[in-house]
């Protein structure tokens, strides 16, 4: 009851929700199955240094970009496969253009960059002779994001840097990963801390708690089978089965610190083979 309330809340920019616990009292709960010296506190000392790798340089010769400075060895982890050909990246989030220039520095030449803001002050910071655009709208418009898709995508890479809101990043997964997201390409969530500060919080869920949930679609061939159902030439062996969109299409899941990555790959049932 609680959930479809929020819904319909939602849908005025209204919500009652129960916050998580996690975000109530400011504690982690902890599986006891999980060895004490695990869970331990240990000093984390100030980082002293800076990131070493291209992408950082670029970012340092321009003083309208705000980034978390370990975000560059994860952006490089992942976007690195996409600098030899000209791609299509859409950013959620504008703010002073900074990182649109940064992006279309650091991918190929003929690559399109697109940005998209609530903001109408953006609209400012496109550069339409060296393909980097910005269209004005909400990322919790699922209308708008299928304007800019037909308009630019499908896209290679999909960086979410939005709002921030919880409900605006579950909207647009929702609304972008099957029609705008290229099969080989990249979904990014970043700043997920939000998710940690109730003043992000406006949906029952969190896109964090709803990623976890997507670790369980990816493992979604193996409910209710058995690993014979998989093996190569075996009498078993299935030849085919109906899955949901996301565990068809998810290549991976990568969690890092303020960071949910998405891979999307088609894909074909598992195969084990025992020789």
């Amino acid at each position: 009851m609680r959930k479809l309330l929020n819904k319909l809340l939602i849908k005025f920019g209204i919500l009652i929700t129960k916050a998580p616990t996690l975000l109530a009292d400011h504690s982690l709960t902890t599986s006891e199955l999980i060895p004490a010296e695990l869970t331990e506190k240990v000093k984390v000392t100030e980082a002293t240094g800076t990131p070493d790798n291209e992408l950082f340089r670029i970012f340092s010769g321009d003083t309208n970009v705000h980034k978390w400075h370990h975000y560059f060895d994860i952006y490089s982890r992942h976007f690195e496969r996409f600098r030899d050909r000209p791609i299509r990246m859409l950013e959620i989030g504008v703010f002073r253009g900074g990182s649109l220039r940064m992006w279309k520095e650091f991918f190929h030449p003929d690559s399109i960059i697109v940005g998209i803001d609530i903001d109408k002050s953006c609209a400012a910071h496109e550069i339409a002779d060296q393909n980097v655009f910005v269209r004005i709208g909400s990322q919790a418009d699922p209308n708008f994001l299928a304007e800019v898709n037909g308009e630019f995508g499908p896209f290679d890479i999909i960086l979410d840097d939005g709002s921030h809101k919880t409900h605006h990043q579950i909207v647009s997964f929702g609304a972008l990963f099957r029609p705008a997201l290229k099969d080989g390409g990249c979904y990014m969530v970043e700043d997920m801390h939000t998710n940690y500060w109730l003043k992000h919080v406006d949906s029952p869920e969190t896109f964090i708690e709803i990623s976890k949930q997507m670790i369980d679609m990816l493992h979604e061939p193996y409910f209710d089978r058995k690993e014979t159902n998989f093996r190569h030439g075996h009498s078993e062996a299935l030849k085919e089965v109906e899955l949901s969109y996301l565990s068809a299409n998810l290549d991976g899941i990568y969690f890092h610190d303020s960071i949910v990555v998405f891979d999307k790959k088609k894909r074909d049932l598992p195969k084990s083979e025992l020789r």
